[in-house]
């Protein structure tokens, strides 16, 4: 199984990077070894995470964190990591706007 990265993924991780450096630099390369160790999880066992709340989508909270990596196994060989983000978020997005 290969994992390929989303742009949404990895400037998902890129922002999550630049917020958390300053304020935690150990705090970063815990959060960045545990991402790590769950997609190598994912890799072997990619049924590992729940069906997703979107359809065709599955879930998995990164151990030890509060985030959940979105992904989606298009075909037998790959593994499409789309958004990864932050468990007090609401997810999924609404679709429409605000109503006035």
């Amino acid at each position: 199984m290969h994992i390929r990265l989303s742009a949404d993924a990895e400037a998902d991780l890129e922002a999550l990077a630049g917020w958390l450096q300053p304020r935690s630099p150990q705090g970063l390369d815990r959060l960045l070894t545990a991402r790590f160790t769950t997609l190598t999880q994912l890799e072997g066992f990619p049924l590992l995470g729940k069906q997703g709340r979107v359809e065709g989508t599955r879930e998995l909270v990164v151990p030890r964190t509060s985030l959940i990596v979105i992904y989606t196994l298009p075909d037998a060989y790959h593994l499409d990591v789309e958004p990864i983000f932050d468990g007090r978020q609401k997810y999924p997005p609404d679709a429409e706007g605000p109503t006035e």
